[in-house]
């Protein structure tokens, strides 16, 4: 399901790949600007680092978004995902509240480009298990639960079975995104980390690149300026550009051929 969703974004043409660090990038062809790197975490050191299994990098807007993907169990009639506290997935969750805990360390972002609905880039993602299907086309089958709604739903006992267990079924969560809102949101960037909030997460996904380990992460933390015409909104990040051809591109973007390279 990891791997469906690695090579696929609905709407979106995939127009380049880096193999060694495997990621994609793909563009919107009714607007080129719009372009989507995703990033292969699962199993890796970056999944250790952030606890997700896919990266979502939109680089017009400049955001990121990851996704813990679980497989869930077919239970009678209805499809479960169970877990018990301190499990790996319990884990997981704690691996995205320290990466979040450094991210709002950040300066706020007042570019209209930064701005987002939801700045808490964590998404998780439950799938039934099916037989994969090469010819479909499209995200793989499942739903999309912001970590916010999660936890939400897990601390007010929405998610307790019969038994007192811990479950997730598409019954009890209430709302969920579907694979086209999720990705409408993600084009779009309407959520996923701020500019300064990506400035920082990228030095670290360059490092563990680089090093093939997880790193140190710690956000200085430095209030915004008084006035906000003291700093450049729309400063490009600072990082070099994702590229697979020799066409230059501007130096904003995350370069993973160098990390490669390098």
């Amino acid at each position: 399901m990891i791997i469906k969703d690695f090579t696929s974004v609905p709407g979106f043409e995939a127009v380049g790949e880096a193999t060694s660090v495997a990621a994609m990038t793909f563009e919107n062809p009714q607007d080129r600007r719009l372009k989507l790197t995703v990033l292969m975490a699962n199993r890796l050191p970056l999944e250790e680092q952030t606890g997700a299994d896919l990266i979502y990098y939109n680089e017009f807007y400049r955001a990121f978004v990851l996704v813990q993907y679980k497989a869930m169990a077919k239970i009678g009639d209805e499809a479960e995902f169970r877990w018990r506290d301190g499990d790996q997935f319990a884990k997981e969750i704690e691996r995205m509240d320290a990466l979040l805990t450094e991210l709002a360390q950040c300066a706020p972002d007042h570019a209209p480009e930064g701005f987002r609905l939801c700045t808490n880039p964590f998404f998780l993602k439950f799938c039934s298990r099916v037989v994969f299907n090469p010819d479909d086309k499209g995200l793989f089958s499942g739903i999309y639960l912001p970590l916010d709604l999660w936890k939400c739903l897990h601390a007010n006992g929405r998610l307790k079975g019969p038994q007192g267990g811990n479950v997730v079924s598409f019954g009890n969560v209430g709302r969920k995104l579907s694979n086209t809102e999720f990705i409408e949101l993600v084009a779009n960037s309407w959520v996923g980390t701020t500019i300064p909030q990506s400035t920082e997460l990228a030095k670290v996904i360059r490092a563990v690149l680089e090093s093939g380990r997880t790193v140190t992460f710690a956000v200085k933390h430095l209030p915004a300026p008084d006035d906000a015409e003291e700093r450049n909104p729309t400063a490009p990040l600072d990082v070099s550009s994702l590229r697979f051809d020799d066409d230059p591109r501007p130096d904003d973007w995350l370069d993973l051929e160098d990390v490669v390279e390098s």
